[in-house]
């Protein structure tokens, strides 16, 4: 089976290589972060993701979306490596995380790790105050077989060094992913590097990918901090019971991060 973990970019216009990159790559689930859907009829096409998803993965049938916020734009300050960061989508979106399945999903929970689904129009609170959940996905493989998955995007910090709030959450993720008796795979944008208290308590339960794989980036050329020795954000880690065939990053244009690849069987 395979898996994709990507974050699609919500601040660029790439539907079409979005659509491109799932028309050419079969998977057997995606997990994705900064989905977008219609909330106002002005909104530019440009900017709304899940449906060009949804067009170019119909073969899977089962999906669930967790909705983080609503809003209309973004204003920020030492953000994205502009002194001023001004971004507006012509009218209000709904922002989330996104799975879906070639199997059944028979659960699906949106588990706010950081305050609650929000219409949020003052950013000035921001980065302090954020909205985040988790989506835990039970998925019935077979008969005798079962998969969590947790997809997850997470709380902002400018270096990727994390906050107690972003520990805090990361300890809730790995209690869900704990509390079952069949496998689990967590995965998505984190917003922390391998280094942080954050990432590395999943070590004790799991294997983290990136690491074992010895990852350098999940981002590409263009990103703000791809100078440094080792950009990674983004992570699969799986549990007892995953059986890896292969783990790769992709090296795609696709989005403002590299898509995570996950070719693995339940054993």
């Amino acid at each position: 089976m395979k898996l994709v973990s990507l974050n699609v970019a919500v601040f660029e216009k790439n539907n079409p290589q979005l659509s491109g990159f799932f028309l050419k790559n079969k998977f057997d689930f995606v997990c994705l972060q900064e989905v977008t859907k219609r909330v106002d009829n002005e909104v530019s096409e440009d900017y709304l993701s899940k449906n060009p998803i949804d067009d170019s993965t119909k073969e899977l049938k089962y999906s669930f979306f967790g909705p983080l916020w609503i809003k209309k734009g973004f204003s920020m300050k030492n953000f994205h490596g502009k002194e001023k960061f001004e971004f507006s989508y012509g009218g209000n979106i709904e922002f989330g995380n996104y799975v879906k399945s070639k199997y059944k999903i028979y659960k699906g929970q949106n588990i706010f790790v950081q305050n609650h689904f929000t219409y949020v129009t003052d950013w000035s609170y921001w980065p302090e105050e954020d909205h985040r959940a988790v989506q835990v996905v039970d998925i019935l493989i077979s008969a005798n077989k079962k998969l969590r998955l947790l997809n997850y995007h997470g709380i902002w910090t400018q270096h990727k060094q994390g906050n107690d709030l972003a520990y805090k959450a990361c300890k809730k993720i790995e209690k869900l992913a704990l509390e079952v008796d069949y496998p689990s795979i967590i995965c998505g944008d984190f917003n922390l590097f391998p280094e942080t208290p954050s990432i590395k308590l999943f070590d004790e339960n799991f294997i983290n990918l990136p690491n074992k794989y010895n990852i350098m980036t999940t981002r590409p050329p263009t990103n703000e901090l791809h100078g440094k020795e080792r950009n990674v954000v983004d992570y699969i880690f799986i549990s007892k019971g995953v059986k890896v065939n292969s783990f790769e990053v992709l090296d795609s244009d696709v989005s403002d991060h590299l898509p995570l690849l996950l070719d693995f069987d339940l054993v």
